[in-house]
């Protein structure tokens, strides 16, 4: 069952009636929006079929969390997701949920309606302006109200300063992953794998057992690539959801200034997240070109086909391994560096207003 699929169908517990109760309005990566009500005490959020809220969204586990009624109460719990849990911008693993929550899960977003729950106890509006506006003097009630806004920017101020911490830390340890590291080490392997495979020249053609080992060797060759291919992309998708992670922080603040910083932060790591795109695309055109190859060698070599001796001698036409891995390293070097850079004005945003008032 997908998002846009129908809820699992089943015997309401007589428990879901008594106090609280919720229904999640799920939104996934199709922008399309679902509501599920909670029908069991504990229902499963993942990508696999078997979960109570079933959704089509990559980044997410199988079992990614679960929403539990107990002791009166709505909770969340990560049930072990390799992306985590983050309500209202913040990750956690176990915690209760009010009434207006939204929980992020991979790139699909969870708004909580709690029935006959409350909101958080820091929503609304703050004691000091209730005390001022029921104060009954008109002074009395306009320095209340003052007081109410500065205290109002302040605290929000502060929790400004708090998403540029937990932005930072969260993009600086992903700093630290690059996608070219374990191809450098299968480097020896393939060069190995490479000089294992006859020539195939038509100037001097292989013949018999040799000119089958140039077809399958070249073939194999293809093969490894696709499982390089294959774990870059297990890589790729962590970064696509660190930056949905970082989304959540962003859209926190509300500091148009702070919020312009946080935004060239995330294109800068976008454009990292780019260059492993183009990475990843390196090897997969050297994966084609070099099965092409391996279909034109059989065609001159096994099957007497003289008219692809001039595709043969030109070789496979794509990049050689050494190539992707040097550039690769280069602009994504770069492009680490460019992000560190704008982590860097953040600290300088974060140290500086930390011991600023918020401005009036």
């Amino acid at each position: 069952m997908g998002e846009e699929g129908t809820p699992k169908t089943e015997m309401i517990n007589p428990a879901l009636l008594d106090g609280v109760s919720a229904n999640f309005i799920v939104k996934g990566p199709s922008g399309v929006e679902k509501s599920y009500p909670m029908r069991s005490i504990t229902m499963g959020i993942g990508r696999s079929d078997q979960c109570e809220i079933s959704v089509k969204d990559g980044s997410m586990s199988g079992r990614h969390c679960e929403v539990t009624k107990i002791n009166g109460e709505i909770r969340v719990r990560d049930a072990g997701s390799a992306n985590g849990v983050w309500l209202n911008g913040e990750r956690v693993t176990d915690a209760e949920l009010f009434d207006g929550d939204v929980i992020r899960l991979g790139q699909t977003s969870i708004r909580v309606d709690v029935v006959g729950g409350k909101k958080r106890p820091d929503a609304g509006m703050s004691p000091k302006l209730i005390g001022a506006l029921v104060g009954g003097f008109v002074i009395i009630a306009i320095a209340g109200i003052a007081i109410g806004v500065v205290m109002s920017k302040r605290k929000q101020h502060k929790k400004d300063l708090e998403a540029v911490a937990s932005f930072v830390a969260m993009a600086r340890d992903n700093q630290k992953a690059k996608p070219y590291a374990s191809v450098v080490d299968k480097m020896g392997d393939l060069a190995k794998q490479v000089n294992g495979i006859p020539k195939a020249t038509c100037a001097e053609p292989p013949k018999g057992e040799d000119a089958k080992k140039v077809v399958g060797g070249y073939r194999e060759l293809s093969k490894t690539y696709d499982r390089i291919v294959t774990s870059l992309n297990d890589y790729s998708a962590r970064a696509s959801a660190e930056t949905t992670g970082l989304a959540g922080f962003t859209d926190a603040v509300a500091d148009p200034a702070i919020k312009a910083k946080l935004a060239e932060a995330s294109e800068a790591i976008e454009a990292r997240h780019q260059v492993t795109s183009s990475f990843i695309a390196d090897w997969k055109k050297l994966s084609a070109a070099t099965m092409q190859f391996a279909v034109q060698a059989d065609a001159a070599f096994n099957q007497n086909n003289k008219a692809m001796c001039a595709n043969v001698d030109k070789g496979v036409l794509a990049k050689t391994p050494a190539e992707i891995v040097t550039g690769g390293k280069k602009a994504f070097d770069k492009a680490v560096s460019t992000v560190e850079d704008k982590l860097k004005e953040l600290d300088e945003l974060q140290s500086g207003g930390s011991a600023e008032a918020a401005p009036e």
